[in-house]
């Protein structure tokens, strides 16, 4: 069996395997001449749906019918859908239309595809999680688990250099997200009495809107204002034609002030020839307030870990490219700053942990080989496996909505028995009760939240109940387990209750200890929950 790992991007994706000796590299995307593919589908018609660079050039002209930047919509409640040819498409199905192109892309070569890690921002919830691994489902494919971007980064980075007892701090810019991550990297004893490199996350931060697009947003707009001023017209004048001439060269433009201080883009305005000249400096005034965002998230990050010491900063992502970046962050760290493969690592990161992974599922333990004269040999792989620990966080507080009835007044509140920054997996169990005497059923209800206290009292809506969504401590109602009761159960009945939370999502458990009814789930989006309005069927924490 085949197991890649993939980075799926806002702005571009990537793939990659182990080869032969078990060394990361990632699969060329020939048809466009690169290594990555442009995360952009364009719906010519119901025939013909195009994914990559040729859908890309297709934004401005036929901007109805192209959808892109999809990460930044998926798994959220607010997302919107997308109707092309009388179907409807989710962001889900976008993403898994990306997912399948870099899976053509593979077998195009030769190759297979079976079981893949795809990478996801740090600091996504249990929704965006979930969709990404379905899209991933969707086009096919066998997901293993998924990875942080940042860790994945940092396991690349470790494979290639390792140094022992390092505090990393990844400063990851794609085109779409921004992620800051602090890592502790050490040596370990293993079982076996030899040595593991231990890669352990200690604090995370970032922001989901934040990323290369917003630069080039930027420049796209100064490009066309100069447009406008040359020839005397208004924003409304430029044709779809000329801003999709704009918008093609506002990357070129963006990757020339990497290496120049000046660079010209010219542009045909309605017959006339318009030259704009474009400093390095008057990119770096227009996106300033940008770097500082970014910053500002380097500054909170780090105060989660106050103690730490940070001994190299990792610049990853296509967009830390640019030199306002790395002298900002060089700034902040002098004599610290490194860049390895910032298009790439990230897929790399999650090709080993996939290949780490994908051992457990191949039969391997058996001595079955693994089909596929592109992957390392059996000895490689358990090498590897062998070679690295990964210690990730939970990105969110997590737990159940149950009543507190002591006192006069039942409050309902939520519990957070596994907190956000813990080590993941993560594994709590607590012990609750019915409401009433013969209670015919229990309907759990699992929520993430930011919340670093051990409960918090939501939100409420006109008649009482907690409301799915709460602003303040970005709570979120994310499904419910039914718990079925045999007649005549009494109030003191012990419900007990585990929350089991990793990279891919949350599994919830109940069983009823007086008969040992177990009852599982594996947690399904809060939008197909019905919101039950009465407490009846809720737990309670007290059995007084």
């Amino acid at each position: 069996m085949s197991t890649y790992g993939i980075d799926l991007g806002t702005t571009y994706s990537c793939i990659a395997r182990l080869d032969a000796n078990g060394n990361p590299e990632v699969i060329r995307n020939n048809e466009d001449n690169s290594n990555t593919l442009a995360s952009v589908v364009f719906f010519e018609n119901q025939n013909n749906v195009i994914v990559g660079q040729a859908a890309k050039e297709n934004i401005e002209t036929d901007s109805d019918r192209v959808v892109q930047f999809v990460k930044r919509e998926i798994g959220k409640p607010t997302s919107r859908t997308y109707t092309f040819d009388g179907k409807t498409y989710t962001p889900v199905e976008i993403s898994a239309l990306i997912l399948a192109r870099l899976k053509n892309i593979v077998e195009s070569q030769g190759g297979t595809i079976d079981n893949v890690v795809i990478t996801v921002p740090a600091y996504f919830g249990l929704e965006e999680r979930s969709a990404t691994k379905q899209a991933g489902e969707l086009a096919g494919m066998n997901v293993l688990s998924l990875i942080n971007e940042p860790t994945a980064a940092a396991l690349s980075y470790c494979a290639r250099q390792f140094q022992e007892d390092r505090t990393i701090l990844v400063y990851d810019l794609g085109g779409g997200t921004f992620d800051v991550t602090v890592v502790k990297m050490s040596m370990t004893p293993s079982d076996n009495g030899g040595d593991v490199q231990k890669i352990t996350v200690l604090a995370t931060g970032g922001d989901d809107h934040l990323g290369g697009k917003d630069w080039d947003d930027k420049l796209f707009n100064y490009i066309l204002s100069a447009c406008c001023d040359e020839n005397g017209l208004s924003a409304d004048d430029i044709e779809a034609e000329t801003r999709q001439d704009i918008r093609s060269k506002v990357e070129e433009a963006k990757r020339k002030l990497s290496q120049k201080e000046t660079t010209k883009v010219r542009i045909d305005v309605n017959g006339s020839r318009t030259e704009v000249v474009i400093t390095r400096k008057d990119f770096e005034r227009l996106t300033a307030d940008k770097v500082a965002q970014t910053m500002n998230f380097v500054d909170s990050t780090l105060a989660k870990v106050p103690d730490a010491s940070i001994d190299t900063v990792l610049l990853v992502g296509g967009s830390t490219y640019m030199p306002m970046i790395k002298n900002a962050v060089e700034e902040k760290f002098p004599g610290k700053v490194q860049q390895h493969d910032p298009d790439q690592a990230v897929a790399k990161g999650a090709a080993i942990y996939a290949s780490m992974l994908g051992l457990a599922v191949e039969g391997l333990e058996t001595g079955e080989a693994p089909s596929g004269a592109e992957q390392p040999s059996e000895d490689k792989r358990a090498e590897l496996a062998a070679k690295f620990s990964v210690e990730d966080q939970t990105p969110r507080s997590f737990g159940p909505g149950v009543v507190d009835t002591k006192g006069t007044k039942n409050k309902y509140i939520l519990e957070n028995f596994i907190k956000i920054g813990e080590k993941m997996p993560a594994v709590a169990t607590k012990t609750y009760y019915p409401i009433e005497d013969n209670q015919e059923r229990v309907r759990l209800r699992a929520f993430e939240n930011m919340s670093t206290e051990d409960a918090i009292i939501p939100s409420v809506d006109e008649d009482g109940n907690p409301q799915a969504t709460d602003p303040a401590h970005c709570v979120k109602l994310l499904g419910e387990l039914i718990v079925n009761l045999p007649p005549n159960t009494p109030k003191t009945t012990k419900i007990q209750v585990t929350f089991k939370v990793d990279a891919s999502g949350v599994h919830v458990e109940a069983i009823n200890m007086a008969t040992n009814d177990k009852f599982e789930t594996f947690l399904r989006t809060a939008s197909d929950v019905d919101v039950d309005k009465s407490n009846v069927h809720q737990l309670r924490i007290s059995s007084d």
